[in-house]
C-alpha cells in the first residue's frame, strides 16, 4: 500500500518568483527546487531572461569579449524559442 502511495502521489505546489519569499523556501528547503519540475506559466521579460542568461554564463570560457556577447544576447531568443 505504502508502495502504491509513493508511486501515485503528486504534489502541486504554487509559489510566486517575485520577491523573497520563494528564493528564502528554495535555500531552506532545497528539494523544491532540485527535485521537482518547475513549470512558468508567464513569459519571463526578454532583460530578465537576459541578466540570467548572463549571471549563469559568468565563469564560462566563450572566446574573445565580442563573441561573449552574441552568445549572451542570443540567449533571450534560445529560452523563448524552447
Amino acid at each position: 500500500l505504502i508502495g502504491q502511495i509513493r508511486k501515485n502521489l503528486h504534489v502541486c505546489l504554487c509559489f510566486s518568483p517575485v520577491g523573497d519569499g520563494f528564493r528564502n523556501r528554495a535555500r531552506r528547503f532545497p528539494a523544491l527546487v532540485n527535485c521537482t519540475v518547475i513549470d512558468m506559466f508567464q513569459p519571463w521579460p526578454k532583460d530578465a531572461l537576459f541578466s540570467v542568461g548572463k549571471k549563469f554564463l559568468s565563469t564560462v570560457d566563450l572566446g574573445t569579449d565580442k563573441e561573449r556577447d552574441v552568445i549572451e544576447r542570443f540567449l533571450p531568443f534560445s529560452f523563448e524559442a524552447v
